[in-house]
């Protein structure tokens, strides 16, 4: 199990199996938290892994603020999203709702919320991502936010679903994240954090609300996929993922 001080996020997803009986080939997506603190032993770690793409799917200002740290010896490829994506991608909207409904009641709601828009926000990395990884020169990938638990958790979620993952496992691999984060420490900063942008304390209830892994946040947003574009299938082909090409997909990440 690959374990770094520097990102206590980041982990292999396990060769979780799919409703065919293969499952996902040990070792070749990886998922994490932001990068920016990795040590030096860390860097070593990583190295050995020998990832070929990242997928960073924070704002522009995150990637400012909290620029990732990368062994210099096992460059790497990333994807970033689109500057357009900006406000959303830094949960601008999950904010504002926040100021309208301060309170537990509507923390979850915003929650709901924003689990239900993330399949359109990170459509356009997950869209380059698949082209990257049946071209061959995708894989090993890791996939990253600021947290790894949000963005991070439905764009893995949803690669999962195309390869054909069992739903439950693809859950639990959501909830595994529960235990990797330091929730102490990060609900410190989205406290700090908010507290700053909305001018007022943040209660306790609304922190627990923010930063659990929920399942019925990533349940939430398979019901909107399905309400939106009719299931996981068509939502990859609404990004260009054909039928062919997802037989190539399943052929480079399962066994």
């Amino acid at each position: 199990m690959t374990s770094l001080a520097g990102a206590p996020n980041f982990r292999a997803v396990a060769p979780l199996p799919t409703r065919d009986g293969r499952h996902l080939r040990p070792d070749t997506l990886y998922r994490s938290g932001v990068l920016a603190h990795l040590t030096e032993a860390d860097l070593a770690v990583v190295e050995t892994l020998s990832v070929k793409l990242i997928c960073d799917l924070r704002s522009s200002a995150e990637r400012h603020r909290f620029p990732s740290r990368w062994p210099s010896l096992a460059p790497a490829r990333t994807i970033v999203m689109p500057g357009t994506t900006d406000r959303e991608a830094g949960m601008q909207p999950l904010i504002d709702r926040l100021a309208r409904e301060p309170g537990p009641e509507g923390a979850y709601r915003a929650m709901l919320d924003l689990y239900a828009a993330l399949p359109r926000l990170v459509a356009p990395v997950l869209s380059d991502t698949t082209e990257a990884i049946i071209s061959g020169w995708g894989i090993p990938l890791l996939v990253h936010c600021h947290v790894g638990k949000d963005r991070t958790g439905v764009t893995v979620a949803l690669l999962l679903a195309a390869l054909g993952i069992e739903r439950d496992a693809i859950i639990a691999d959501y909830l595994e994240t529960a235990n990797r984060i330091d929730i102490e420490a990060e609900t410190k900063h989205v406290a700090r954090t908010l507290g700053n942008l909305l001018g007022r304390a943040i209660d306790p209830g609304t922190l627990d609300c923010l930063g659990r892994a929920d399942p019925a946040y990533i349940e939430t947003m398979f019901t909107a996929i399905d309400r939106q574009w009719g299931g996981v299938i068509a939502y990859f082909e609404a990004l260009g993922l054909t039928a062919s090409g997802r037989e190539r997909l399943q052929a480079r990440l399962l066994a």
